[in-house]
């Protein structure tokens, strides 16, 4: 799951210190808590902000991530998808805004197992990532480092390691071998060849 960075416009302060008050729960590892906060911070950011107030879309995905944190992956999925769909409409498919909240939902929706939604929505937005960050972008090859592992566990193991192998030298060349993205892509790189060297 992934985070969107600090916003770019003061929002109320009461939503401000919840905000951050239901982001210090979830690192900090209270899920339960942190879910709680998040599900009634978004009903008063709809209320105050609107529907489509990129606050209000923040909190939305953040419920979702802390569902996910909670297994309960349905929901988590419902929440990311919502959000995804109302950032699509207002600020565009492509944006980089609405690339993490698809992100957030095709790992929710792969977690469960759902391949015919999640790898179609990881596979559309590493694609859109591709043209608008770039390819060595580590939001892209994160992104495709969590598809070649989808495919793996879909069954398309050809596919997963020729995604995994260009994603590891890509991380390696733009950011060196002892990156922490580099190291991530190379060992799940090194699982899957392992794992295919079984059968």
């Amino acid at each position: 799951m992934r985070f969107l960075p600090s916003r770019s416009r003061p929002i109320p302060a009461d939503l401000e210190r919840r905000a951050r008050s239901g982001l210090a729960l979830f690192e900090a590892g209270q899920y339960a808590a942190a879910e709680r906060a998040w599900r009634t911070l978004f009903a008063d950011c709809e209320r105050q902000l609107g529907p489509a107030h990129p606050e209000t879309l923040r909190t939305l995905d953040r419920w979702g991530s802390a569902l996910f944190r909670l297994r309960r992956l349905g929901e988590s999925a419902q929440r990311h998808r919502e959000a995804h769909h109302r950032a699509a409409a207002g600020l565009g498919a492509g944006d980089p805004v609405t690339l993490v909240y698809a992100y957030n939902l095709g790992c929710a929706l792969v977690v469960m197992h759902q391949w015919g939604e999640g790898l179609p929505v990881l596979e559309d937005t590493l694609r859109r990532q591709r043209r608008r960050l770039g390819q060595d972008h580590p939001q892209t090859l994160a992104t495709a480092k969590t598809l070649g592992v989808s495919l793996f566990m879909a069954g398309d193991a050809a596919a997963a390691l020729d995604l995994l192998r260009s994603s590891y030298e890509r991380a390696a060349r733009a950011f060196g071998p002892d990156d922490p993205l580099t190291r991530d892509i190379g060992e799940n790189l090194r699982v899957a060849l392992r794992n295919t060297q079984r059968f």
